[in-house]
């Protein structure tokens, strides 16, 4: 065997365990969306598929095995440029599922979830993610063999920029066949510049009043709790984060991003290394912690279709 393809053992990240992890399985994408934090300048993004797929089912199958890990998410990039690779590696894990931006159609993983990506209405979603992505995610979403097994997520993440779309965005798909909708909230970084996030997380406590209102309205169909978005609120948020994330139970997923030289780097957290920690707008953080107030310590959701 060459030494291109020498299996190389996966890097150190001591001995704890983890119970769930996500994986960045390629750095390449189709789309340049405003919004993505996996191509932020202080993360490991550089490297383009360094990794071949011999090396990274050899690293999962040994993190698996030492770290504990039952569940996966698998993203990127997108996930789907190395279709062949997740299918092959879900097999290594009790739970999985899949971030997707939906352009190279929905894949059939019954038994598993399938989050896809669409950030509002036709033209707002398409100013964020490019032209023509609304229709073909549509188009995708519509087209999949239904009744697979596979659930299916519509996931928005809302940002002051789009904000004003939420209600829109739900009448325009709520008659889509997919399991329901999903929120997060945009994670800026410790000197984002950007028009994406709320200087004042009072602004942000008006868009999660009206998700809560939109749950009310559509209470099967919108998968956030209620509990989980009132802990959201910015008169107690930092209860669930903590100034510097020594709260945050989001410590407890194991993120691999693909770094250098084959290997892959663990991230200060899956949103990555420079995240501000005081405007954390991740659903899935507070979800952890709701879970933990009721007791629910097995419950460790990693993407934000969990409940």
């Amino acid at each position: 065997m060459g030494a291109k393809n020498e299996l190389k053992n996966p890097t150190d990240f001591g001995e704890r365990s983890f119970p769930a992890a996500l994986v960045l399985v390629t750095n390449a994408c189709n789309l340049d969306c405003s919004h993505c934090f996996v191509y932020r300048d202080d993360n490991p993004n550089s490297p383009r598929d360094k990794m071949d797929d011999a090396n990274m089912l050899h690293q999962l199958r040994q993190l698996r095995d030492k770290h504990g890990i039952k569940s996966m998410l698998f993203m990127g990039g997108e996930p789907m440029i190395r279709k062949d690779l997740v299918f092959e590696a879900m097999e290594l894990f009790e739970q999985c599922s899949i971030v997707t931006n939906g352009t190279y159609g929905i894949p059939s993983v019954p038994g598993h979830l399938v989050t896809v990506s669409l950030d509002g209405p036709e033209e707002p979603n398409d100013a964020i993610r490019g032209e023509g992505v609304f229709q073909k995610v549509k188009d995708a979403i519509h087209d999949r063999e239904l009744g697979d097994g596979t659930s299916v997520m519509l996931q928005m993440v809302l940002t002051r920029q789009n904000e004003a779309h939420l209600e829109d965005f739900v009448e325009q798909v709520k008659d889509w066949p997919v399991t329901g909708l999903a929120f997060t909230f945009y994670v800026p970084t410790r000197n984002d510049e950007s028009p994406l996030f709320w200087r004042d997380l009072k602004e942000r406590d008006r868009v999660v009043e009206r998700l809560m209102a939109l749950k009310r309205k559509h209470p099967n169909l919108i998968k956030s709790n209620i509990e989980t978005l009132e802990m959201m609120m910015s008169d107690i948020c930092m209860e669930s984060i903590g100034e510097n994330g020594e709260k945050c139970l989001l410590r407890n997923v194991l993120p691999l991003y693909m770094g250098d030289e084959g290997s892959f780097e663990r991230t200060f957290c899956c949103y990555g290394n420079d995240v501000d920690c005081e405007r954390c707008g991740a659903y899935m953080v507070f979800n952890q912690a709701h879970h933990l107030a009721q007791g629910d310590l097995g419950h460790l959701p990693i993407s934000g279709g969990s409940i």
